[in-house]
């Protein structure tokens, strides 16, 4: 599926609210190396914003219900707006350089791969960013509520009791995230039914699920989206995204914002012999975490 395919479908779902073909869209279509934009927009709100648009996000109050009286004049209710919080640009920078004779001589590759690897690089950034800042808001030592240290596997009574939380301090859970490997142990008990006691029923079309895809998309009323692993690059093989979490995110807890389009800089220093060709790539950006209630940590796992 080319880029253009892939926007249009993500468009689709995220129209139609399907979080769970999402969610199986996402497993199928994010590749090694990368991290894929397009999905931050599943753990918090996005928007582009342009220079000169607001950096502040309001709330206005007063408005008010009252009930009617015949023939009484009623009391008005009077508006107020507050600045609640305000973003703090950061900015993110990629740059490369070679020389003249490599570049004409083609095993570094053409100028458009490179500044096309290079915005799939600002990309990977921002989404390692808003995952490890949101995973990393609550610790064992700063909540006991929205935190939780599982030392193994992701078990049912963990991922339930999360899920608990979020419901009753958002609108509803946003989506369980995490790497394929931590999420993958949800199907083993996701695919059946408990009473409470001792009586366990299988459910036919989550097990038929698991075997047909490997996963399931929704445990306990919440979406479920496995993020496959990515790494820098071979040789040093760093990992790009949390290793031991999963995250349980409510509606609304926070924003991601870029701030203009991605500008280049591309230029030839001719001091050097031969001369050496630059290319650089940067964009201002914006994270607000401002309803950290929303957000569930569980910890400490392991596969």
């Amino acid at each position: 599926m080319d880029e253009k395919k892939l926007q249009e479908k993500v468009a689709s779902l995220l129209e139609t609210g399907d979080r769970e073909a999402f969610a199986e869209l996402i497993t199928e279509f994010v590749q090694p190396n990368h991290i894929v934009v397009d999905f931050v927009s599943l753990l918090l709100n996005s928007r582009r914003l342009n220079p000169g648009d607001a950096l502040v996000k309001k709330v206005r109050k007063g408005i008010e219900v009252r009930t009617l009286v015949p023939g009484a004049v009623h009391l008005s209710s009077e508006i107020t707006v507050s600045e609640r919080i305000n973003y703090v640009l950061d900015g993110a920078d990629v740059k490369v350089t070679f020389n003249e004779w490599e570049l004409e001589d083609g095993h570094i590759g053409t100028i458009e791969e490179i500044r096309t690897e290079m915005m799939a690089k600002l990309r990977d950034f921002y989404m390692n960013k808003v995952f490890t800042a949101l995973t990393s808001v609550w610790t064992v030592g700063n909540t006991p509520d929205n935190f939780v240290n599982v030392g193994g596997p992701i078990t049912a009574g963990a991922l339930e009791t999360a899920i608990d939380r979020i419901n009753q301090t958002t609108s509803g859970v946003k989506a369980v995230i995490g790497i394929r490997s931590l999420m993958t142990p949800i199907s083993k008990f996701g695919a059946f039914w408990d009473d409470g006691s001792s009586n366990v029923a299988e459910i036919p079309s989550q097990l038929e699920e698991v075997l047909r895809q490997g996963f399931l998309g929704r445990y306990y009323g919440a979406p479920l989206i496995m993020l496959n692993q990515s790494w820098d690059n071979p040789e040093d093989y760093n990992t790009q995204l949390p290793t031991d979490k999963i995250l349980v995110i409510g509606e609304d807890a926070g924003e991601f914002i870029t701030y203009g389009d991605e500008r280049t800089k591309e230029w030839v220093d001719m001091n050097p012999t031969p001369p050496q060709w630059m290319l650089e790539v940067y964009q201002q950006f914006g994270l607000i975490i401002d309803k950290a209630q929303g957000i569930y940590v569980i910890g400490g796992l392991t596969t």
